[in-house]
């Protein structure tokens, strides 16, 4: 008799353990398919927030292209551009479960690094020089960047081609052709220290241009006293400190005359406007950096270059350069 219960338990207990062992693995399938689950729909909310960004960042770029169009239709500012408009007012914005921060910067305000070559490069290679001695940079460097810039293997006296840049570790050859963003400087330029190049970057820009076209409303003193050899330092440090709103180069030449050696390279207006903006939704972020170019005829804006991979630069970091130089 005992065996017979024996044998009838024996059956149950493997189904019994039979039932926990499914149990075991239904729980752990459930368990891996619930959180591959909540994994898909945080990676889905976390994609949403960030295209969400992006647009956010795309609509600060549209609102300032807004804003320089508005400032070209009316005719009072048509023909200047100042520190006062609208564009270089702008600030941040909110918007539903986020902030958009926008910096406008007129390129004008700066020293065009492409303007080293053609016509008037000599005259404006001058002017680089002095901008560098300056910013205490040393001006022979200027000459590398001419190298790099030009279309010739001909060597500036403390320049570089081809053959002193296939010398260095990794090799590389000039561009030999117009820069297309001025971090280029950092390849051409044998700085010192990172403290030297981050000097001498907001001052400087690079367009699809060859010319320089600076504009007083908006320039800084290091880059206004850099364009004529007898205009001191401290008269360019007046002039920027001072509210700025000329309506025509005649009417600055006429308060500084050293400047009127520089006449066909000043401006009232500009051209060029690179917006930065900086977009929050929830706890994601996108930066986005723009330069466009509005047409002085029709006031059509064209984006140049677009990217979402540099930092955006607070107005505390433009104070703080802007300190420096």
């Amino acid at each position: 008799m005992m065996a017979d219960r024996q044998r009838r338990r024996g059956p149950r207990g493997l189904a019994l353990v039979s039932v926990l062992l499914i149990v075991a693995v239904t729980t752990a399938l459930a368990y891996e398919i619930a959180n591959r689950h909540a994994f898909g729909v945080a990676v889905s909310r976390q994609t949403l927030a960030g295209s969400q960004a992006r647009e956010y960042a795309l609509a600060g770029e549209q609102y300032v292209r807004q804003l320089l169009y508005a400032d070209w239709e009316d005719e009072g500012t048509r023909s200047k551009d100042t520190l006062l408009e609208d564009w270089a007012t702008t600030g941040a914005l909110e918007v539903d479960d986020g902030e958009i921060e926008i910096r406008v910067a007129d390129l004008s305000s700066r020293f065009n690094l492409n303007s080293v070559v053609g016509g008037e490069g000599p005259q404006n290679t001058a002017r680089l020089k002095r901008l560098f001695t300056h910013l205490e940079l040393d001006p022979g460097t200027v000459d590398a960047w001419v190298d790099w810039i030009d279309g010739d293997q001909e060597v500036q006296p403390y320049g570089a081609e081809d053959a002193d840049y296939l010398l260095r570790e990794p090799p590389h050859r000039a561009a030999d052709q117009p820069a297309v963003d001025r971090s280029e400087l950092r390849l051409a330029v044998p700085f010192e220290s990172r403290d030297d190049y981050a000097r001498l970057e907001p001052h400087v820009t690079v367009l699809p241009t060859d010319r320089l076209a600076i504009n007083v409303n908006t320039v800084s003193d290091a880059v206004l006293a850099s364009l004529a050899p007898n205009f001191p330092a401290a008269d360019a440090q007046l002039l920027v400190e001072q509210v700025r709103d000329f309506d025509d180069v005649e009417g600055v030449i006429a308060s500084y005359a050293p400047l009127g050696a520089s006449a066909a390279a000043l401006r009232v207006g500009s051209e060029f406007f690179e917006v930065q903006v900086k977009a929050h939704h929830g706890v994601t972020r996108s930066e986005l950096t723009s330069i466009l170019h509005r047409d002085s005829e029709n006031g059509m804006l064209t984006v140049v270059s677009r990217t979402f991979g540099r930092r955006f630069e607070s107005a505390a970091d433009g104070a703080a350069a802007g300190t420096e130089s």
